[in-house]
């Protein structure tokens, strides 16, 4: 039992070393099947009643898709992980393009809202800077300090406008909190 904790825990180190949130797939998968099992609730995105189901999670429970600014981004994102929402993530997660779920099967969504979800588990949160770094492309970084019981930890969270002027997370830096998720 021992060996295996210890693999666990270079494999997650390893995640957090050499992927972002948009890579490492297959790495994903097994953290998320193995480390994160225990913290959530429930891993599945079911449709809205009458709705067909498809391979992808085609909208948001609340309708649009987004926030109205780079910081409400980062804080809703962060609302849904502490709810252990997988469909609030997903509406708040995306590029300039679209939305994640857009363009992602529904499965590999999951996987990775999921380790998301593990890796940024809180009690509470708080920005460390009052505004945004800017970056190259109108893109804006936010460093946010998390707790986690008597864990403490900071991520930055990389925000985008997309189409409508509505706001996503396009990337998050995990490496800070890579002990939340044990």
């Amino acid at each position: 039992m021992l060996g295996t904790i210890t693999c666990m825990e270079a494999l997650v180190e390893r995640f957090v070393e050499r992927f972002t949130v948009r890579k490492g797939i297959l790495l994903a998968t097994l953290v998320a099947s193995v480390a994160c099992t225990r913290k959530v609730v429930d891993t599945t995105i079911s449709p809205a009643t009458g709705a067909a189901t498809t391979a992808r999670l085609d909208a948001p429970s609340a309708g649009q898709a987004g926030a109205p600014t780079s910081r409400a981004a980062v804080e809703a994102f962060l609302a849904a992980v502490r709810g252990q929402d997988l469909r609030g993530m997903s509406a708040v997660w995306g590029n300039e393009k679209e939305p994640t779920a857009a363009h992602i099967k529904r499965d590999e969504l999951e996987k990775r809202l999921i380790v998301m979800q593990c890796m940024l588990a809180h009690d509470k949160f708080q920005f460390a800077e009052d505004q945004a770094r800017m970056i190259t492309g109108g893109r804006q970084e936010h460093i946010v300090n998390l707790q986690q019981k008597q864990l403490t930890g900071r991520s930055t969270f990389t925000t985008v406008v997309g189409q409508g002027a509505r706001w996503f997370v396009e990337d998050i830096r995990l490496d800070g909190v890579k002990d939340f998720c044990r």
